[in-house]
Formats: C-alpha cells, sequence, structure tokens
C-alpha cells in the first residue's frame, strides 16, 4: 500500500467542481489518492442557503474517510476554503494544511474582516448571494489563461452564498501544532501577493512556502507544476511535522 498522503481539496468559491478535474487526474496519476470536496456554499438552492459549518462538515467527513483507512492526509485549501479547510481540520491527528493562494484567517476573525473593505469590484452582491461579474474575470480570476479557455471557464462558475464570507473561524490550526505551509501564487489579481505574504506569516516560521508562477487559478493554468509544488509541500508536512 503507497504511504504517499491522501490529498483532500477544500476549493475556493464560485467555481463548479470540474474546474478541479484535471489537477485531480494528474495527482492520481502521480501516485496520490486524491479528492476534491463539493461544498455545499458554492450554488446550492437550499433555503436557507448553506454556509461555514456546512462547508466544515463536508471537508470533514472525507478526511474521516481517509484517516479510517489509516492514510494522512493534507487538505488543500484555495482561496476561501482557507477558512473552511482550516476549521475542518480541528481535533484530528495525522493531517497536514495546505494554503493555496488561501485565506489563513485568526480565531474569532471571518473574511469579511480580513477584506479591509467593501468587496473585490468583479464581485456583485445580491442578497444572500454572492456573484460575479463575468466580464472582469478574465484579468481578476483567470489573468494567465488563454482567451478561449478564459471565455470556457468564466460560463463554468456559479455564486456562493454570502453568509460563507461572515462565518467566524472557531480554529487555528498553526496555533495547535498541526503542520502548515503556504503556496504563493506570484502573478495572482483576485488575492494580491502582499496579502498571501500577509496571511501566510501567521503560520509561523516553520511553516513550509513554495511559489508558482501564476494567477488565481493556477490548477487550470499550470496543474503540472501545481502537481510538483503541492506534492513536495505535502511530502514535506507529513515527514517533518513543519509548523508543529
Amino acid at each position: 500500500m503507497s504511504t504517499k498522503p491522501a490529498i483532500v481539496i477544500a476549493q475556493g468559491s464560485w467555481q463548479n467542481r470540474n474546474s478541479w478535474d484535471l489537477f485531480v487526474e494528474k495527482l492520481r496519476a502521480a501516485g496520490y489518492p486524491a479528492e476534491h470536496v463539493p461544498l455545499p456554499s458554492i450554488g446550492s438552492t437550499a433555503v436557507p442557503l448553506p454556509g461555514l459549518p456546512e462547508d466544515i462538515a463536508a471537508i470533514r467527513s472525507v478526511i474521516t474517510r481517509f484517516r479510517d483507512l489509516g492514510r494522512k492526509v493534507v487538505v488543500l485549501c484555495h482561496s476561501s476554503g482557507g477558512i473552511s479547510g482550516s476549521n475542518a481540520v480541528a481535533g484530528c491527528d495525522n493531517v497536514g494544511l495546505i494554503y493555496l493562494a488561501a485565506f489563513a484567517i485568526p480565531k474569532g476573525k471571518a473574511m469579511t474582516q480580513m477584506l479591509n473593505g467593501p468587496p473585490q469590484p468583479w464581485i456583485d452582491v445580491q442578497g444572500d448571494r454572492y456573484f460575479l461579474r463575468k466580464e472582469l474575470l478574465a484579468d481578476a480570476i483567470y489573468n494567465d489563461l488563454d482567451e478561449e479557455s478564459q471565455s470556457k471557464w468564466i460560463q463554468e462558475t456559479t455564486y456562493t452564498s454570502s453568509v460563507l464570507f461572515q462565518g467566524v473561524s472557531s480554529y487555528e490550526p498553526w496555533s495547535e501544532g498541526v503542520p502548515c505551509g503556504y503556496i504563493f501564487c506570484s502573478e495572482d489579481k483576485a488575492l494580491h501577493l502582499p496579502a498571501q505574504h500577509q496571511m501566510a506569516a501567521l503560520l509561523g516560521p516553520r511553516a513550509v512556502t513554495a511559489t508558482v508562477k501564476s494567477g488565481h487559478s493556477p490548477f487550470l493554468s499550470v496543474p503540472d507544476d501545481l502537481v510538483i509544488v503541492v506534492t513536495d509541500v505535502a511530502e514535506k508536512l507529513v515527514n517533518s511535522k513543519a509548523g508543529a
């Protein structure tokens, strides 16, 4: 049986799950059990719309399944998936956490408090849902994709429950001995590099860090490069207990 850790993907907002299909396939081809978690807060028609607690429960169920099989698990959190993934590992052992241009949020804070102002201009707030202004996404989210790919993935976006962004984090994995790492996206125009560095600083001096030259969606623009970086950071986390 392979000793490689399972990689559980806690995605960011708005993007449909098929955005991650190719990357998951490449992780599996490299020998890593990998699973993308469909998050209830994205595109839901439930009433009321689900938010942070439901996303946490969805991620935790996948973590638990892998751990019950005796696997070590690394949760790969992208963008807003940082708060969901962080809270999902509470009480788990043999788990590591990678933030990929993601929100590392102190206990007691919500994403709305970390954004320091009104929503980005490409976010369209409509009542209990956050939509995207599709005419702005080519530059904000998909700036390193070709025009054909930009058009495809812009059409694949959906809305996210506004309550997710108001959800308060109750757990700091980096303060509880969970090995953590941060992967910076150097060309990101959605969560800019200085903000990424600011959040990575919360993880402490022993956190594993790496950089991929990409915009906000490297799993689409540079999936092969991202596989190399993610698996390298994941192995370092599970083998050295970095950040503990």
